[in-house]
């Protein structure tokens, strides 16, 4: 696969009280993913997605060119 884009972008709504509302949105140049969450604030589902991407982000960031 030869991407020369790739877009990453999380935008987090305030619907109730202690809950979150995610829009996970992935672009690239042959594909294109929409997907919609709840959580609540304590959910470790919520947290670990959190760290887990930036932990992506920085090794994406950080990587060697080879």
């Amino acid at each position: 696969m030869d991407v020369t884009t790739i877009k990453i972008e999380i935008r987090k709504h305030h619907v109730l009280e202690g809950v979150k509302v995610l829009d996970l949105v992935i672009e690239t140049d042959e594909e294109n993913l929409v997907k919609q969450t709840q959580h609540k604030e304590s959910d470790r589902a919520y947290q670990n997605f959190v760290k887990e991407a930036i932990r992506i982000s920085k090794e994406l960031a950080y990587a060697r060119i080879e």
